[in-house]
Order: structure tokens, then C-alpha cells, then sequence
């Protein structure tokens, strides 16, 4: 996949942005609170009709205006153009190839791998991050995937509520049933299709690690607190019994795919509270890399690479590690210091400037 050009409008500092892109590195120079991450939240836009950084529609809006509009041209790896185009007044519209279209469908047509410095935190903080990450790379791939995502989370909206209203004496327990085999059957899809991600990067996610960080080291990876990883929907339903009565007393629902967390061990130890620094940050690396394979394997197209301030945050070994293993694709970088590109060839530099941009 290939971005040609970039258009936004009154999005977030970026009052009239129109880019067009020739070469396979594009670098955004300036320095912070200028507008470069916003740029790179446009194209993420692009990929899943939303931005990855808010959930407020309002805050995407320049200030003092009542609309926003973001519009890119790409083009795939079989020679196919690609427009996209989504635009928010008092409501959001998308538009694929001219046709209205819903932010559902347009996951997945132009696929994206994003990489920021809080993405080097990614391991310590909390499962829900980690749970978060599975659900973008994963909805990127399935629709399946994306359509039982959201249809889980109303089942738990629902449940939960449920729960708190047998408390109070106003629903009956059998009430329940509905919502347990809606959860069993969106959730084992879910936990199937993480399992499968996960046996996908199994050997790569080592092969990668050990690349970055010149150790031998065994780097595994798993998912972990689902009370035994069953994903059956028959084990599903019964595991949700077994917890009914912890459920019932605290109006909450203990057992799913959303109580999972992706663990990490070297040397069969946790990464997290046994890893040196140096080897979390090879560990997000490595995992960066299977999923730009993982995407281009499923899709049968490369994504394209968003590079948001991370040389920064890396050593001068990580840095020509991260630049030998991602050059074939299409990479937007945004960085600080002009001098962190010198160890790319081809590319094109754009300062950005209160959100204005000039091309150096």
C-alpha cells in the first residue's frame, strides 16, 4: 500500500494541509506541540475512521470551527486507487471511493502500523493496552473479528447492567442466559482469532528479538488470565456459570476475553518485571515487525509505517536495527532532530511549524 497524497481541514492545528508523497520515507520536522503527531493522526484516520488518540469527535476539530474533513489517495500493491474520505460537522460521514460507506468497512482497506514512544510502555502498564493493541492489529485483518468486538462489548454493557439490576430486585437471574450465550459466542470467535495471531508470531517474534538484541535469548509470548485460555463456546458458557455467583455479588462479570492479558516471558521469566529496558524496547520492536508481516500476510499488502517521535526514545544500535528491517515499506516519520534521518537514503523532509508545513 502506498499513500499518494494527504489532505485535512481544520483538523486538530492543521488548518488547509495538502501533501502529495514521492519518495518511500516521509519525515515531518519541528519541534513538539507543532503539529506532526496530528498528521500522522490523520492517516491513522484514514485506516480506521477514528482516531486512535481520543474518543472525542470534538477534540479533532480546530478550534473555533464547526467541521473537520481528512481525505487521502493511495494505491495497493496490485495497481488499484484507493480514496478515502471522512468528514464531521454534527455527524461523521465516510467515503470510499466516492460511495458512503461506515467506519466498519472501512477498516482494513488501507492497513496501517503506528509506532509511538508510549508504545515503549506497552508491556508495564496496564492489560487493557495490551488487549487494546490485539483488537486494532486483529481488526485490521477480520471483519469477523471487528463485528464480534463490537457486538461483545454491547453483550457486556448488557450483562453488567443486568447484573446490577437482579441486585436491586428488579430482573431475575435466569435473565442471564440470553446474555451468557451471546458472550460465549462473540468472545470464543475473539479468543480464537487472538490465539491464532499469537501462533503466527510465535517463531518471528524470537527470530526479530534476537536480531535487535544480539542475545539468544527464548522470547515468548501468550495470553494469559482467561482462567485456563478455553475458547470453546460450550467452555465458555460453563466457565461463565461457574463465576455467576462472584457476578451476581459484585454486578460485574469476571470471566471473558476481556479480563485476558498478553504476557511476556524470556527465558520463561515475565518480561515486565524481570527485562532489562533494553530488552522491553527490543521486545516492542520485535513485535512491531510481526505485525507489519502478520498484516501484509493476511491482507497480501504492506501497510504503511508511522514512525511518531520514537529515535529518541531508542539507542543508536535499536535505531539501525528499526531502519533495516522496516526500509520496503512506506514509512512516515516524525522526529525532533533532522539528524535522526541521516541513516535514510531516499526520502523527502517536511518542517511543520504552528501546523503549517514546508517542505525542506
Amino acid at each position: 500500500m502506498k499513500l499518494l497524497s494527504l489532505r485535512a481541514q481544520n483538523f486538530r492545528n492543521l488548518t488547509n494541509l495538502e501533501l502529495s508523497f514521492d519518495k518511500p520515507v516521509s519525515a515531518f520536522v519541528g519541534n513538539n506541540a507543532q503539529g506532526k503527531t496530528n498528521i500522522l493522526e490523520a492517516i491513522t484516520l484514514l485506516a480506521f475512521g477514528k482516531s486512535l488518540r481520543s474518543n472525542s469527535e470534538k477534540s479533532l476539530r480546530k478550534i473555533g470551527t464547526d467541521f473537520f474533513r481528512v481525505e487521502g489517495a493511495a494505491r495497493d500493491e496490485s495497481g488499484e486507487n484507493l480514496k478515502i474520505e471522512i468528514a464531521a460537522a454534527e455527524a461523521k460521514t465516510f467515503k470510499l471511493n466516492g460511495k458512503h460507506t461506515t467506519a466498519s468497512r472501512l477498516v482494513g482497506n488501507f492497513p496501517v502500523v503506528s509506532f509511538a514512544p508510549e508504545d515503549l510502555n506497552l508491556l508495564l502498564l496496564s492489560p487493557n493496552l495490551r488487549r487494546r493493541y490485539l483488537d486494532i492489529l486483529l481488526s485490521q485483518t477480520s471483519r469477523k473479528y471487528l463485528l464480534a468486538l463490537n457486538s461483545y462489548s454491547k453483550a457486556l454493557k448488557n450483562r453488567n447492567a443486568l447484573l446490577a439490576r437482579i441486585g436491586e430486585n428488579l430482573a431475575k437471574e435466569d435473565e442471564l442466559e440470553f446474555w451468557d450465550v451471546e458472550l460465549a459466542r462473540h468472545g470464543s470467535l475473539i479468543g480464537k482469532l487472538r490465539a491464532g495471531f499469537l501462533e503466527f508470531a510465535e517463531q518471528p517474534l524470537m527470530n526479530n528479538f534476537q536480531k535487535i538484541s544480539n542475545e539468544g535469548k527464548i522470547l515468548s509470548a501468550r495470553i494469559a488470565n482467561f482462567r485456563g485460555e478455553e475458547i470453546s463456546e460450550e467452555k465458555y458458557l460453563a466457565n461463565l456459570a461457574k463465576m455467576r455467583a462472584q457476578d451476581l455479588r459484585f454486578a460485574n462479570t469476571n470471566y471473558g476475553i476481556h479480563r485476558a492479558d498478553l504476557i511476556f516471558k524470556l527465558e520463561d521469566e515475565p518480561l515486565a518485571e524481570n527485562g532489562s529496558r533494553g530488552e522491553i524496547r527490543s521486545t516492542i520492536l520485535a513485535l512491531k515487525f510481526v505485525e507489519l508481516e502478520f498484516l501484509k500476510n493476511k491482507l497480501e499488502e504492506k501497510p504503511v509505517l508511522l514512525l511518531d517521535d520514537v529515535f529518541s526514545e531508542l539507542d543508536a544500535s535499536r535505531q539501525k536495527s528499526l531502519m533495516q528491517l522496516i526500509l520496503n515499506h512506506q514509512i512516515f516519520i516524525t522526529t525532533t532532530k533532522i539528524a535522526h534521518l541521516d541513516l535514510i537514503a531516499e526520502k523527502e523532509v517536511w518542517e511543520v511549524k504552528n501546523g503549517s508545513v514546508k517542505k525542506i
